[in-house]
């Protein structure tokens, strides 16, 4: 059977570390890094890099900054929806590093990639002490 249009979800709602520990909610879509390079939204001088982060992904020692930098920038432009890239920037909000990050690893792994963002308590891991500190804060 072939898949209607209708069905297709583009957009999803996703929880990103935030600015000064809340989370910032948002909802993004998975832009193609291809087609923002065929479409001149990665320009050729930075062709090399993206090959390189859409391969190897982003590490310590990927190269050349400035230009991860420029393409972290880019995808995220396309990938926010709500609130939308250029809002953030009309209201003077930077993405931090590990937003842009993770906004990247969502563009090319799905939700499943944002797991090592998530925090967890102690009590989620079966340690006791977790639950009772918990207990005498109440």
């Amino acid at each position: 059977m072939v898949t209607s249009v209708e069905t297709i979800q583009t957009d999803a709602e996703v929880v990103l570390p935030g600015w000064c520990g809340d989370d910032f909610v948002c909802v993004l879509r998975r832009p193609s890094l291809l087609t923002l390079a065929s479409r001149g939204a990665i320009t050729n001088p930075l062709m090399k890099t993206a090959r390189k982060l859409f391969y190897a992904g982003v590490s310590p020692d990927s190269g050349n900054l400035e230009e991860e930098g420029r393409i972290l920038l880019e995808i995220a432009a396309a990938a926010l929806v709500k609130p939308a890239f250029a809002e953030l920037e009309q209201r003077g909000i930077e993405l931090t590093d590990e937003q842009l990050i993770a906004i990247f690893q969502y563009t090319q792994a799905g939700a499943k990639a944002l797991e090592q963002f998530r925090g967890f308590c102690a009590g989620d891991v079966g340690d006791p002490h977790g639950t009772a500190v918990w207990n005498q804060t109440q």
